[in-house]
C-alpha cells in the first residue's frame, strides 16, 4: 500500500509505503512506487514538489528519489493533546 497528500498541484507527500513482510522482496514496493509515480506524473505542476521520510532511502534512490540533504534537512516536532 502506499498514500499520498497534499494539495492535488504543488505539494505532495509520499506516505505509508509498506509492504506486508511475507511478501517483501518481491517487486511489490516498486510496483506501489510506479503506481505513485504515474499518479503524480499526471497531477503534479511543473516545479512541484515531492516529498517523504525514506526508512530505506537505497530503495528510493533506485527509483530516482534523491536525498535533499545537506542542502535541506527535514525537521519534526510533536504536539501534546491540548486539554479540553
Amino acid at each position: 500500500m502506499g498514500r499520498v497528500v497534499g494539495d492535488g498541484a504543488c505539494n505532495f507527500e509520499v506516505v505509508d509505503v509498506a509492504v506486508d513482510p511475507k511478501h517483501q522482496g518481491k517487486g511489490l514496493g516498486r510496483k506501489v512506487m510506479e503506481y505513485i509515480d504515474h499518479y503524480l506524473s499526471s497531477v503534479a505542476l511543473e516545479g512541484s514538489y515531492v516529498s517523504m521520510i525514506a526508512d530505506e532511502p537505497a530503495f528510493y534512490e533506485k527509483l530516482g528519489y534523491k536525498l535533499v540533504a545537506p542542502s535541506c534537512q527535514g525537521m519534526t516536532k510533536k504536539f501534546k493533546p491540548r486539554a479540553r
